[in-house]
């Protein structure tokens, strides 16, 4: 196995595919490069001015519980990720942020105001028609090695059987005592050595230029992660190589061999992810602006029906808390809680179809690796969703905050919503609970582990695939 191995790789590496694909990788992994130099830096500085900004506007809120009850934390940045040139993954299309805002005034009158309480809200990210087409593109690691690495491994596979059938070398190899088996592991091994010697120098280059620029810190967690993309990316290419090894051993035409393989690239690398992806999420409709909209005002109108005696009541200040002020804080407290209902509804219905499109287009295995690697950069749908977990969890926690501060006033009558039954005491600001997004590495493997197992599933349908057709192969 060895000695055949040896001798394919040598005739790889003197050939012009593998001097064409040196200089493809090296040339993508360098204009990658080039695209994110100082992206991540310029990033951390825009969020951390973000974060200062929303920390030193809720420090403006803490003269009073009340001022913190219905303007709320504030806006929730997401962190950036130093692995973004792994994989984009649609970042200019996903909300950087989430806000815990209140309405603003509800109700006035001559004897008493009433403002609504805080609640989540998540911004939907519209961005112009004008700003898809940037001046240059940024190519990632994910564009590499789905769409590159991919056609690479088909231009390696597709006359290695059928070729050597043409010349009637294969007869020969197979009249010694040899197993097809053997033959066509060399083959494989051969394929892949030569394909990855390339891949790992582009890559290295490209860490060594952004690493020496400082663009992207790339500590412990980053560089198991980066092994763990580059392992990833070799199980991508075995399935091409797969492939290409079971078209070349049906077909006897080196020619006909690589337009199938053409036809079953273009298809199954870039036409399925984007068509079917586009097909099926209108499979599971979400609520438009308008509907929201609509749902909004049919809640309010709800309420209104409800509550349509309170209008008449007039909240106070006695301890305890009057008849009046407990109605409002019942109704503000109803108020918020089932709006921001609605809008996680609508969140969960968006996340769900988005995950239902991703699951289908996963019949592409470049849509595997796209995913697998956006989980293990950081980026994308994946780490999007970990970031909305965290922002549920501090909702919850600056409510408790909010409740219990309140609780531990006396001169309080204990009726949060209303001004008169809240606690108009000021907060130190430095007890108040403050978001702290985190990158979730943990997580990112177990999102990862799905895509992963699907590729290893590829690669064993495919391999199995020929190594029986190569041993039905009549030299």
């Amino acid at each position: 196995m060895w000695h055949i191995t040896k001798r394919e790789l040598y005739d790889h590496l003197n050939s012009l595919r593998f001097a064409f694909t040196t200089v493809l990788l090296v040339g993508l992994m360098i204009v990658n490069a080039i695209g994110y130099l100082g992206e991540h830096t310029a990033q951390s500085t825009a969020y951390q001015k973000k974060v200062s900004a929303s920390l030193d506007k809720m420090r403006s809120k803490a003269d009073s519980l009340y001022n913190l009850l219905t303007e709320g934390p504030g806006t929730l940045y997401k962190k950036p990720c130093p692995l973004s040139f792994c994989a984009n993954g649609g970042e200019t299309f996903i909300p950087e942020s989430a806000d815990g805002v209140g309405e603003g005034i509800f109700m006035t009158s001559s004897r008493f105001s009433i403002s609504t309480t805080w609640r989540m809200k998540y911004p939907q990210s519209n961005p112009s028609l004008w700003d898809l087409m940037p001046d240059y593109t940024n190519v990632d690691w994910g564009d590499i090695i789905s769409i590159a690495l991919s056609l690479v491994a088909i231009l390696f596979t597709f006359d290695v059987i059928s070729s050597e059938q043409e010349r009637g070398t294969l007869r020969l190899t197979l009249s010694n005592s040899i197993s097809r088996g053997t033959v066509l592991v060399s083959k494989f091994l051969a394929a892949l050595i030569t394909i990855s010697i390339p891949f790992l120098i582009a890559a290295l280059i490209n860490l060594f230029l952004l690493y020496t620029s400082g663009s992207v810190p790339l500590g412990a967690s980053e560089c198991g992660r980066l092994g763990v993309i580059v392992l990833i990316a070799f199980v991508y290419v075995s399935i091409f190589l797969g492939l290409g090894l079971l078209i070349s051993s049906r077909v006897s035409s080196s020619s006909i061999s690589l337009t199938i393989l053409l036809l079953i690239w273009v298809v199954w690398v870039v036409l399925l992810p984007s068509t079917i992806g586009a097909l099926t999420s209108g499979l599971q409709p979400t609520m438009t602006p308008n509907e929201l909209a609509a749902r909004q005002q049919s809640l309010a109108s709800r309420f209104f029906e409800q509550y349509d005696e309170l209008w008449r009541k007039i909240p106070s200040r006695e301890i305890p808390a009057t008849e009046e002020t407990l109605l409002w804080s019942k109704y503000l407290t109803e108020d918020a809680r089932d709006n921001e209902k609605l809008n996680e509804e609508h969140l969960e219905a968006q996340i769900a179809q988005v995950q239902f499109a991703r699951s289908i287009t996963r019949i592409s295995p470049a849509s595997s690796v796209r995913y697998a690697i956006e989980s293990l950069a950081g980026t994308g749908f994946t780490r999007h969703v970990q970031f909305l977990a965290y922002v549920r969890r501090y909702a919850g926690e600056f409510r408790t905050f909010l409740t219990e501060t309140d609780r531990a006033d006396r001169e309080s009558p204990h009726a949060l919503g209303p001004k008169e039954g809240t606690s108009q005491k000021p907060v130190r600001f430095e007890s108040i609970p403050k978001f702290a997004d985190r990158i979730s590495f943990g997580g990112a493997y177990n999102a990862a582990a799905t895509d992963i197992l699907l590729l290893l599933l590829f690669f064993v349908v495919l391999f199995a695939g020929a190594f029986l057709s190569f041993f039905r192969v009549d030299v």
